[in-house]
């Protein structure tokens, strides 16, 4: 009977070493999980009013589209005409024009649309809300 429990002891010891071992993991997991949801900082949910299709866009974003297109195509700022402008909410950090292998942040982006003519080819600059950010989109899209 002693050679028995001899061979059965280690056993029950093995056992109750896997069951402890195997509650402390469990407990480590939920006691991190706990220490992260405590310490996660909160996203804010920013309240950006995105401008309205029909607003009048700032004086100081036209002038500065102007000089963009005026750089960019060489010519003379007072050559172009505001055909349209309109308040736009972009769908992404793009403006709506993105580039091939950039990548953009996926946040709703308030902003403008103005379209200038130029000898009748027509040429878009998207920018955001202030105007720090603007982009020439292609033939007036």
């Amino acid at each position: 009977m002693r050679s028995t429990l001899s061979g059965f002891i280690p056993r029950i010891a093995l056992a109750a070493a896997i069951a402890l071992a195997v509650a402390a993991c469990a407990s480590n997991d939920n006691d991190e999980e706990q220490r992260a949801a405590e310490t996660a900082t909160p996203v804010p949910q920013l309240d950006i009013p995105v401008p309205t299709a029909n607003e009048t866009v700032p004086g100081g974003i036209e002038t500065a589209a102007r000089q963009l297109l005026a750089d960019d195509l060489e010519v003379d700022e007072g050559d172009f005409r505001l055909d349209s402008s309109e308040g736009k909410g972009w769908s992404d950090a793009s403006l709506g024009c993105p580039q091939e292998g950039m990548a953009y942040a996926q946040v709703i982006t308030p902003g403008y649309k103005l379209v200038f003519d130029l000898a009748g080819k027509s040429y878009a600059v998207h920018t955001n809300s202030d105007g720090s950010h603007m982009v020439i989109c292609g033939d007036g899209q």
